[in-house]
């Protein structure tokens, strides 16, 4: 069929061959092995975001790790006696709002981890000022025996100057202190 066409026409098929074959393997191996490079390289990039995340994790994790351990030796530490009810009651006293106490709520629960129990109290203050709020929560967080405050609701009462607080508080000591009570 070739040898029936003139030598322009052959010329012409042949260019034609050409830029066919060209444009199929641009078009189907070289821009797929290009769009392959350009997705490894973004999941590349990907995996190495990922790993340098999970490194400050792991950093933040033995930081909380020793920080717990830490928490933990200073509570084997307490006094034997200790009690959070029995704290916070006496800061009540401490800070003149042991009669605006409505109502005092202890817990004990295990800890995420079971080696520890989380003790807490939920107190309820009536009628106080803010000066009186302000200093009996310093005296908690300020405290050495490793008290904390994880939730806080303050409102108004219907006198202008006096308010209403629940605070929980919460520290942790150890199960077996607990266990032999």
């Amino acid at each position: 069929m070739l040898s029936r066409l003139s030598i322009r026409e052959r010329d012409m098929v042949s260019i034609a061959a050409v830029i066919v074959i060209l444009f199929i393997v641009i078009r189907f191996i070289f821009f797929p092995a290009l769009d392959r490079r350009r997705a490894l390289a973004n999941q590349l990039h990907s995996k190495k975001n990922t790993l340098q995340e999970m490194s400050e994790l792991a950093l933040r994790y033995q930081s909380i790790k020793s920080s717990l351990t830490a928490e933990k030796a200073l509570a084997m530490k307490r006094d034997k006696s200790f009690t959070l009810f029995s704290f916070i009651d006496k800061l009540a006293q401490e800070s003149n709002v042991k009669e605006n106490v409505s109502y005092m709520k202890p817990a004990t629960r295990k800890s995420d981890n079971g080696d520890l129990l989380v003790s807490s109290v939920k107190i309820k203050l009536d009628g106080i000022v803010m000066r009186q709020a302000v200093n009996f929560i310093y005296k908690i967080e300020a405290s050495d025996k490793l008290v904390y405050i994880p939730s806080l609701s303050i409102s108004k009462t219907g006198d202008e100057q006096k308010l209403s607080a629940i605070i929980e508080t919460e520290t942790i000591m150890p199960s077996e202190i607990s266990n032999s009570k």
